[in-house]
């Protein structure tokens, strides 16, 4: 009964909608990825492990626009199959739900996604465990508010939680588990258009850092302030350069001790990009803070590199490199030669090819060359692990449908 009621009423919202220039759409995409690892968890010696890997990844787009809003959800479940019987199958999950309302000067904007992946793909980013068995679930929500001042000017402001939250598959001597951890940020921005050329960014941030876990936990605050600059040469060429200095404030318990300390640092976010018809490159270095999944908050610093090529008018190729150094800011001088700091360098480098057989379809091999170094060692015995990986990935793209007026 409550159901025939709402149908008039649903029904009356959409044409409402699409009188007023709504628009409706929903797409996809399906890939399978087939490829080669030498060494899957990053070990050396007699402990590394080499496996088949296939990767079966769906996700459904879809969304909602008119004149001044914007809805859009999308929603990925997949799975890594393995054929080393050592190895089980693992689960990708991946949501997401932004949207926007704008104003005469006013853009409102929420965002927010929630992921699980095994923790060991993102390692390089987080805590250097390529040997962990943990599924890695991430969830976060950004609500945003833009204003402009005038025809230059305009004031952002804008929050963010995030938590990071580890399942209890690793288990040793060192550390029962990953460590919990949670973010919430505080960020206002000026921005000024000086010319059709040059902007530049005023921000300050405000940002909290807890993590909980068996052996340690930590409490962060940083406060930072930057100078972003934009400058578009041409068509081709563009450059930025964000700047910055922090302030962080850390708390940190462990083995029975609770140490406080302090550090600085600079906030570096920059990049020389080079855009043709065939041909695109770019060159970057940033340096950032971030929490890990061992309880630490890590400056982490990096420089790549990349290029494309457009090959023929459905192939094209790309070559991308990176260095990467990870230090922990939050570990007391008395932790600091401790075996639970996991202070590491890492590289890599990838070469791909893709062909697009038809619109919807398309043929993509690649390489990837990984390399990390530790200097201090955690849940694992190993400092100087390398792997090769071999792609093979056929994918599709489902272009939808699309319902407007």
């Amino acid at each position: 009964m409550i159901i025939k009621r709402l149908i008039p009423l649903i029904l009356g919202l959409l044409n409402i909608s699409i009188a007023n220039g709504a628009e409706w759409y929903i797409d996809g995409s399906i890939n399978q990825e087939m490829s080669y690892d030498d060494n899957i968890r990053m070990q050396t010696g007699a402990d590394k492990r080499g496996s088949f890997i296939y990767e079966f990844l769906p996700q459904l787009n879809a969304g909602y626009k008119t004149g001044n809003a914007e809805l859009a959800a999308t929603v990925g479940y997949g799975v890594e199959v393995y054929s080393n019987e050592l190895e089980k199958s693992r689960q990708k999950i991946n949501t997401s739900l932004s949207g926007s309302y704008q104003t005469k000067r006013v853009n409102y904007a929420l965002t927010t996604n929630y992921r699980i992946q095994p923790a060991r793909n993102t390692a390089a980013d987080d805590t250097g465990n390529f040997n962990s068995d943990a599924a890695r679930a991430t969830w976060s929500i950004s609500p945003s508010i833009a204003y402009a001042i005038g025809a230059q000017d305009s004031l952002n402001t804008s929050v963010e939680y995030s938590e990071s939250l580890y399942s209890d598959e690793d288990v040793t001597l060192i550390n029962l588990s990953s460590n919990d951890n949670s973010h919430l940020g505080f960020n206002l921005s000026w921005r000024h258009r000086w010319n059709k050329q040059y902007t530049s960014t005023l921000s300050s941030n405000v940002s909290f850092y807890k993590s909980d876990g068996n052996t340690r936990n930590t409490k962060n605050q940083n406060y930072s302030v930057t100078l972003g600059n934009s400058y578009v040469f041409n068509d081709s060429w563009d450059i930025y350069l964000d700047a910055g200095y922090r302030y962080t404030v850390s708390e940190n318990s462990q083995l029975g001790f609770t140490v406080d300390r302090t550090s600085q640092g600079v906030l570096i976010n920059s990049a020389l990009n080079y855009t043709g018809e065939v041909l695109s490159s770019g060159l970057r270095f940033n340096q950032s803070i971030t929490p890990d999944g061992s309880g630490q908050l890590n400056q982490r610093s990096s420089v790549g590199f990349n290029v494309s090529y457009q090959l023929t008018e459905t192939i094209s190729s790309q070559l991308t490199s990176q260095y990467q150094k990870t230090k922990s800011i939050s570990t007391s001088s008395i932790f600091s030669t401790s075996v639970l700091n996991n202070d590491r360098s890492n590289i890599t480098a990838s070469a791909e090819i893709n062909w697009k057989i038809t619109p919807f379809i398309f043929l993509k091999t690649s390489y990837i060359y990984r390399w990390q170094v530790e200097e201090q060692l955690i849940n694992t015995a190993n400092n100087n692990a390398q792997s090769n990986r071999i792609m093979l990935t056929l994918g599709y793209n489902w272009q939808g449908l699309t319902l407007s007026r």
